[in-house]
């Protein structure tokens, strides 16, 4: 069970700021594995901390990492069931290809799941046309949503990842993506079968394709994510796994032993890193007074978990900032901040809430309680002199 430690940080005049540190008596936390990869990062996607890195920030080429947005933009547009007509220009993109045939009938979500399982070039051309009616549209789009993420590290000129002039990545940036993708049950359920079946409806045959990645058929926890290989890329993975409960994501760029150097990148988060609630939904973090109130104080709470990683035997800070007290009338809302971080990981804030509106006494109780306190006090200065 986590220990807590509570230290008192800071009292200012009009806010009152409290720090905790807390910490798990543990053994402390293994070196990191020798990674041979050009760029890499480990991450936690329910925490956004980077527990590993190796020039996750370098611009480098994604090759079909690149599809993890693909099919991101894919399933925002919705509409899976839908009949795409392959076209000439899908048909004929080159690499690695889930041979569709021009004239022939898939649905949107059979292609996404060629693209994903098989990482087929001409999936994610006929896809592109389908959703935005030209690749050009459909790259855009990506762009966008590539902005959107936070991912401003990153530029896409095609949506399968053939090495091109501009279109470019980070391990970091590969990393907030497959988050966000993963988020999306669909895309989610698809990464991690290690087969499916995808039926051609034109003609009406079916065929069975197998999953690009080899950790899914025996890592401990594999889940997904996607392969990539051109020459220019070398060879590259977004990796997943879930162990009781709780996912990390490793992406390795331009590695001489991508499986291995993902697998050991994963083992050494789950053996060495804590992924810990700091706050439960609805947990109550103090009560401020409330001056004139027909109530004389007031719980502030979080609304939702809030989650940090942290290496076995370190500590990590939450601080709470809320106002020394309130005056009435008080309505429901955000009345401070709760901070949480760790090591290697940016503040993560969220507000602190009260959920019940507070009355201001009537002008009556007031001049009564201003009378009272008035008459008590002479009282008992009164009594003070007698004695």
């Amino acid at each position: 069970m986590i220990g807590f430690r509570l230290r008192l940080l800071a009292v200012l005049t009009a806010v009152l700021s409290i720090g905790m540190t807390v910490h798990a008596p543990r053994a402390e936390a293994a070196a990191p594995p020798v990674i041979g990869a050009r760029a890499a990062i480990l991450w936690d996607p329910r925490t956004g901390a980077v527990l590993y890195e190796k020039h996750a920030f370098r611009q480098m080429d994604p090759a079909s990492l690149t599809k993890m947005m693909t099919a991101l933009v894919v399933i925002q547009a919705g509409d899976l069931k839908r009949v795409v007509t392959v076209s000439r220009r899908a048909a004929g993109t080159p690499g690695s290809s889930l041979h569709i045939q021009t004239g022939e009938h898939y649905t949107r979500y059979d292609l996404l799941t060629g693209l994903l399982l098989r990482s087929g070039n001409d999936a994610s051309v006929a896809l592109a046309e389908s959703v935005a009616g030209s690749v050009p549209r459909f790259v855009a789009r990506m762009n966008w949503e590539a902005a959107r993420l936070g991912a401003f590290n990153t530029a896409f000129e095609n949506p399968n990842g053939l090495t091109a002039p501009g279109h470019y990545s980070s391990a970091y940036d590969l990393a907030i993506i497959a988050t966000a993708a993963l988020k999306q049950p669909i895309f989610q359920s698809i990464v991690r079968q290690p087969e499916a079946t995808i039926q051609e409806l034109r003609h009406q045959h079916s065929r069975q394709i197998h999953n690009t990645n080899q950790l899914l058929y025996g890592f401990p926890g594999a889940d997904g994510i996607k392969t990539g290989t051109t020459d220019a890329a070398g060879k590259c993975l977004a990796a997943s796994a879930t162990r009781n409960g709780r996912q990390l994501i490793a992406v390795v760029l331009h590695s001489p032993d991508r499986w291995g150097e993902a697998g050991r990148l994963l083992n050494w988060g789950f053996q060495n890193w804590e992924t810990v609630e700091a706050a439960r939904p609805r947990q109550a973090w103090g009560d401020l007074p409330v001056i004139n109130g027909t109530r004389d104080r007031v719980t502030v709470f979080v609304r939702h978990a809030v989650w940090v990683s942290v290496p076995v035997g370190e500590r990590y800070t939450v601080r709470v900032s809320l106002p020394t007290r309130l005056a009435a009338p008080v309505k429901p809302g955000r009345v401070g901040f709760l901070t949480v971080w760790g090591p290697n990981q940016p503040p993560h804030r969220v507000g602190l809430w009260i959920t019940r509106p507070i009355s201001a006494k009537p002008w009556y109780r007031l001049w009564w309680d201003r009378w009272f306190n008035r008459g008590s006090s002479a009282a008992l200065s009164a009594k003070a002199l007698s004695e």
